[in-house]
């Protein structure tokens, strides 16, 4: 009953001020509607309204410090309030002089991986001309991650995007003339990538970015599993089993990135797809480890190659944007 009687006196009020702004009443406004704003009114579009008539009100009786007191008070409750084109030119430039974009966000993101093997140098028990055609096969695989954007300015961000992230590959190759070996390996990895990114359009609901930067990959675990094929039927083929290689691939990578997307804007938030191509500056084997696995060289006649793997990852996330506005520097009269 309370709260319904608070919200008539408060709809009175908003009708009272608005007569007293037609009639040029302008220092009325504030009073007659301050009480209202401060316990809020019942429904968040008349809040506003009433917000940006105060502010109308001390623009047109030239109480400009007032006025960017009201317009800070209005963004720290709507932070993503902006004038239309309608609006009166001095209501729009005085929300001009207010930084509105966020600050930062923080999100999730999830997607696929995909990769592509540079060899090098091949190696085998065999003769070369079998090991040097041994053919790579990229298989999908997958990563999940957090998203941190640090906003510089509107088309300037660092992203922070630390994640899990697997990447696995198909090895065929004929070790020996009456076999065919055929191993599949998995990698985890925690990928620590850092980027800056810079967006074009980025007043529109869909906002195109690229970005450039570097990664660090921690290995978290490597294994294959690997099956034997022979040619005569009174050989027993070896079945696939899996074996960890972890000591046999590099506990630490790098390499640079490069990133192409769009962010798509909703309220307090935005969407992200993105394609992120990663250049590995190393090969992502151990040498010095190259003959330690038996079990690979005498089941499946497998020694390691010198192999450098590039990723290319498709990922969609969403990320909560967070504001804190304030008057620009040049402009400030107040604190």
């Amino acid at each position: 009953m309370l709260q319904n009687l608070q919200a008539q006196e408060c709809e009175e009020a908003y009708n009272k001020a608005n007569t007293f702004y037609t009639e040029g009443k302008l220092l009325q406004v504030p009073m007659t509607l301050q009480d209202c704003i401060d316990q809020g009114f019942e429904s968040s579009s008349k809040q506003l309204n009433a917000r940006r008539l105060v502010i109308l009100s001390y623009l047109y009786s030239d109480n400009i410090e007032e006025a960017e007191i009201a317009m800070l008070a209005l963004l720290k409750e709507n932070s993503e309030y902006k004038p239309t084109s309608s609006d009166p030119a001095e209501l729009r430039n005085l929300w001009g002089k207010f930084r509105t974009r966020p600050i930062m966000s923080f999100g999730v993101f999830g997607g696929a991986t995909y990769n592509s093997a540079n060899v090098s140098q091949t190696y085998g028990v065999g003769p070369e001309e079998n090991h040097s055609e041994v053919e790579y096969k990229p298989n999908l695989s997958f990563k999940v991650g957090v998203s941190y954007n640090y906003f510089l300015s509107n088309n300037v961000q660092i992203n922070i995007s630390p994640s899990y992230e697997s990447v696995a590959f198909q090895t065929e190759e004929n070790p020996l003339d009456i076999s065919e070996s055929l191993l599949k390996e998995t990698q985890s990895f925690i990928d620590m990538p850092l980027a800056i990114r810079f967006v074009l359009l980025p007043n529109k609901k869909l906002r195109p970015f690229i970005g450039v930067g570097g990664s660090a990959k921690l290995l978290l675990n490597a294994s294959i599993e690997g099956e034997m094929v022979y040619e005569s039927p009174d050989v027993v083929d070896i079945e696939a089993t899996p074996i960890d290689i972890t000591k046999q691939r590099k506990n630490l990578m790098y390499g640079a990135m490069l990133q192409a997307g769009f962010y798509l804007k909703t309220r307090y938030s935005h969407w992200t797809v993105m394609a992120s191509y990663y250049y590995a500056l190393q090969n992502f084997n151990n040498q010095n480890n190259r003959y330690d696995n038996n079990e690979l060289i005498f089941n499946y006649g497998y020694v390691d190659n010198d192999v450098r793997m590039d990723v290319l990852t498709l990922t969609v996330g969403i990320s909560i944007d967070f504001y804190r506005p304030k008057i620009y520097r040049k402009y400030r009269s107040i604190d």
